[in-house]
């Protein structure tokens, strides 16, 4: 029987609630050894998650239904609310960062620091970000900082820990597949895009049309699909279908509810509507896709 999915916050080994917390992959993987019932099962965090891969294991990370080798240096982005899976059978070598959306705040780290190195991705979309021998180098001192301060007494170590974090996230925007169009981050169309993608975040269950969405930004529908398919390569109606897709699949895969019931939390009016909209851009039926999945 598959259960709802586990949600997991961010807190330390006894128990006690901490905005931000570094490991080592190593040690990670030592504690699960033994213990089958921790192993890595499909999850997901109410905080960030950066880890940084040093070697090449082997095995996979899967994001969000999607599987991504691990072949070599790279770093992983895991955004609250993202259901992701990390299997090696072997150790790997490197660290895993987590924080808060309140160390964030605290810290004066803005979310479009971290939305910059996925701007024009889809939903669901969180590809690791391969990185050469000169910019390892460069994060894993960042890394070997951060842990002087966790284990440190320094007064100030919570404000060294932010700083070091805010100066990690700028060398991975900076290194990142899409820097070229990080320059223009702060225009006017590419805040369109990002207000977009907020607003599909907090309505996709009232809202799936487009002209909504372009009605609350003050723009025309036509000119908000032209404009973003422009950018990302999908119209802003895929965008919008991306998002309701893995809630859907979430819900599907990790929660016991009926067809029916399914549809309703996802807004749409019809189970039949539902039904006709998963089959088309999936190629099964829900339950079909449930039961081939879970197998």
């Amino acid at each position: 029987m598959h259960n709802e999915i586990k949600t997991y916050d961010l807190t330390q080994t006894d128990g006690a609630s901490i905005d931000f917390i570094i490991k080592s992959t190593a040690d990670i993987f030592e504690q699960l050894q033994g213990h089958p019932e921790m192993q890595d099962h499909p999850h997901r965090h109410n905080y960030f998650t950066i880890i940084l891969v040093e070697d090449n294991p082997g095995g996979v990370h899967i994001i969000d239904f999607k599987e991504y080798p691990l072949n070599g240096p790279s770093i992983h982005f895991v955004y609250p609310g993202q259901v992701h899976q990390f299997l090696s059978e072997t150790s790997p070598k490197g660290y895993v960062l987590n924080f808060s959306r309140t160390f964030l705040m605290k810290n004066g780290i803005p979310d479009e620091l971290i939305d910059r190195v996925y701007l024009y991705n889809t939903f669901g979309d969180s590809p690791p970000m391969p990185v050469n021998q000169e910019q390892l180098t460069v994060f894993s001192d960042i890394i070997r900082q951060m842990q002087q301060y966790q284990q440190g007494e320094n007064y100030f170590r919570y404000e060294a820990l932010g700083a070091l974090l805010k100066l990690f996230i700028i060398n991975i925007s900076g290194a990142c597949s899409l820097s070229k169009l990080n320059t223009e981050y702060d225009t006017g169309s590419n805040r369109l895009i990002r207000d977009f993608k907020k607003l599909i975040e907090s309505n996709y269950q009232q809202s799936h049309k487009v002209q909504d969405y372009a009605e609350q930004l003050a723009v025309s529908a036509d000119y908000l699909n032209r404009y973003v398919k422009s950018k990302t390569g999908k119209s802003a109606k895929e965008y919008i279908q991306d998002k309701l897709m893995i809630e859907a699949k979430r819900l599907l895969l990790f929660t016991e509810l009926s067809g029916k019931e399914l549809a309703y939390e996802l807004g749409f009016e019809e189970p039949s509507h539902f039904n006709a909209f998963f089959k088309k851009v999936s190629g099964f039926s829900p339950i079909a896709f449930r039961q081939e999945v879970r197998q």
